[in-house]
């Protein structure tokens, strides 16, 4: 089980003209040097009460506005981000040190995605299963997230 922090934000942020609503990322702060990794370690240790495997990150106005399933999506879908390492074989790895799961940023594997696109429909990436998926019907609701996603816009 992976310990992720969620955090909200009111401002609003875009990557290639188009609007990012939510982001996943490594709870690890990537600043560079020792001094700025401790502070930065120090300041999200103080918003977690440990430093996160995970952070999601959520843009509060456009929360407010959607429709309940357009935030399901956006939720399931930046938690699809948030992965188990993997070796060559496909194995998941763990730490030596600590025998915990290596946790990383997954990318848009597509059998990571099926599962959302068949619940809510959301945005097929030229995929025949996530379009056979999306034809199906959705078994929850419809929503687009496949503008939302920080991850996805890199």
């Amino acid at each position: 089980m992976a310990h992720v922090g969620v955090l909200w934000t009111s401002i609003e942020n875009s990557r290639h003209a188009r609007r990012v609503v939510g982001q996943a990322e490594r709870g690890e702060p990537a600043a560079k040097g020792k001094w700025a990794l401790a502070s930065a370690g120090l300041q999200i240790s103080q918003l977690f009460r440990a430093v996160p495997d995970f952070i999601l990150t959520f843009e509060a106005g456009y929360a407010a506005i959607c429709s309940d399933a357009q935030w399901c999506a956006l939720v399931e879908h930046e938690l699809s981000h948030c992965g188990v390492e993997r070796d060559m074989y496909g194995t998941p790895k763990f730490r030596k040190s600590t025998g915990l799961p290596a946790f990383t940023l997954v990318g848009h594997d597509v059998e990571e995605f099926v599962g959302v696109v068949h619940r809510y429909r959301a945005a097929a990436a030229g995929v025949q299963a996530m379009i056979d998926a999306a034809a199906e019907g959705p078994t929850i609701a419809e929503a687009d997230i496949d503008f939302a996603c920080g991850n996805c816009q890199g």
